[in-house]
């Protein structure tokens, strides 16, 4: 065993230490009748035994320096004479200097090619976790939407005193909807260009001219939209002056709100409404109620729409964005969102009409003012520019060529509704029409002809809106049109 191989084989089973300690015995360098180097002596206290062990520690680590060091030295030596025996015949300066740079060529593309596999794997790594999370998680919903989908924290509180349905995942925001989660995916999800719309788009004609144009969502949207409605939206509380799109509010009660014949009244309409509100604007409202940034967006994109146009793209037809999101005019959700952001500025305009004496209601879009004081003295120019402030504050714009400045002596209207006369009305105008289709109606019938269906449709229908109005006011055309359309029947 007296051989380096023989020597080495004990050290790597014994240890540096014990090996070494055992020769010094075997060679009479350390009695064996004395203890190790690593134990206490007799005459050594116990403050001296921890000095000699730090010593012979550090002793212990120098040695190994050494060793390593001489290992070292052994490999270099080697590689050198490796060099040296390689180069003995000749020690051309540049064959050595090419020789090396292939060298360093070589190890360089070496370490390029692995950095690259790393750089792959990595990739594929992310790759693969991206798709893992896109899979389980809706993560983008198109660019400039996708800001807050990060946010996920739901104030759970805020929402049971809001009395809203909890929900924290897209996953239970699917169910609340009544859809499939990959449907879900499908509708939030905005595109530029589209092949298939979500909505029914047309245009109808205003009673004050030009079109108002409609979005109508088709039938998943719809279900989904309407969920919210009535889930969600319906729970919110909404202020005293909001008439459109309520419960027990009508047209109606709007102009009931107003004393008939008052001195002065003023009708405002706020120009493009629905477009105003756009996607930002629903999505921090569902953030109001409780809910986190992530949900809110998913909420919002289901409630909003962007304006296409057509367009056909190698003989395939394509929907082209034109606008951001906004709120659809046709949505049955969009009534009520409405009248939800607009609860600060009804609040903060009727606060400045108390201070007046003015009765304020509202309409979707349309504001009525009405005043019966002494009008020798209201100054209508100060108050329309405090309204204008408030509602330019709260997001909206006037249409300052649709007010209307009303006194006693003009037929003073709310939403269609006359109410300068001891009783409300309708126009008399829109009477008169009643009439002469009754009348053509009647005529016809008795001449053997047959009355359209469009006509009795239109009969039935302003008739029942002369009943809702005032029934006794117009009993006699009711009654007129009630027995005409009995014996079309």
């Amino acid at each position: 065993m007296d051989t380096r191989a023989g020597y080495r084989e004990l050290v790597n089973n014994m240890g540096k230490k014990e090996f070494t300690f055992l020769k010094m015995q075997e060679y009479g360098f350390w009695p064996s009748n004395l203890p190790t180097p690593y134990e206490r002596q007799q005459n050594e206290s116990e403050q001296d035994f921890e000095n000699r062990k730090k010593l012979l520690d550090e002793f212990q680590k120098l040695s190994e320096k050494i060793s390593d060091a001489c290992h070292e030295r052994e490999e270099i030596e080697k590689k050198l004479s490796h060099l040296k025996k390689q180069y003995q015949d000749t020690w051309d300066y540049e064959k050595i200097r090419s020789v090396v740079a292939q060298e360093i060529m070589k190890e360089s593309i070496a370490r390029r090619a692995e950095r690259k596999a790393e750089r792959e794997r990595q990739k594929q790594l992310k790759y693969e976790a991206w798709n893992k999370r896109k899979a389980e998680n809706i993560i983008f919903i198109g660019k400039g939407y996708s800001s807050l989908l990060g946010k996920k924290e739901t104030n759970i509180q805020k929402l049971k005193e809001n009395h809203m349905p909890i929900i924290e995942t897209d996953k239970e925001l699917a169910k609340f909807l009544q859809i499939e989660y990959n449907t879900l995916r499908y509708l939030v999800y905005h595109r530029d260009v589209i092949t298939f719309d979500n909505y029914y788009r047309f245009d109808i004609p205003k009673k004050s001219g030009g079109t108002r144009h409609i979005a109508a969502p088709k039938t998943q949207l719809k279900t989904a939209q309407r969920q919210i409605l009535e889930q969600i939206l319906q729970n919110v509380e909404i202020s005293g002056q909001a008439h459109g799109f309520i419960k027990s509010r009508s047209v109606l009660t709007s102009a009931k709100t107003h004393n008939t014949s008052p001195g002065l009244l003023i009708n405002i309409d706020l120009e493009n409404f629905f477009p105003t509100i756009t996607f930002e604007r629903v999505r921090g409202l569902y953030q109001s109620f409780g809910y986190s940034g992530y949900i809110s967006s998913l909420l919002a994109m289901v409630c909003t729409y962007c304006e296409r146009m057509p367009l056909e793209i190698k003989g395939e037809i394509k929907y082209i964005k034109t606008s951001d999101r906004i709120l659809p005019q046709g949505s049955p959700a969009s009534p009520m969102i409405t009248n939800i952001i607009c609860r600060s500025m009804d609040k903060r305009i009727n606060g400045l009409c108390k201070k007046y004496g003015i009765t304020y209601t509202r309409y979707a879009d349309d504001m009525s003012f009405s005043y019966t004081g002494d009008t020798s003295n209201f100054a209508i120019g100060r108050f329309l520019n405090s309204i204008n402030t408030i509602i330019e504050a709260e997001g909206f714009h006037m249409k300052k060529e649709k007010t209307h400045i009303l006194r006693k002596n003009n037929r003073q209207y709310i939403t269609g509704i006359v109410i300068n006369n001891e009783e409300i009305g309708v126009p008399k105008k829109w009477v008169k029409i009643l009439k002469a289709s009754i009348h053509n109606a009647q005529k016809l019938k008795d001449s053997g002809g047959c009355v359209s269906n469009h006509t009795i449709q239109e009969i039935s229908g302003k008739i029942a809106w002369l009943k809702s109005v005032n029934a006794k006011r117009y009993q006699k055309i009711i009654r007129q049109g009630t027995q005409l359309l009995k014996n079309l029947v």
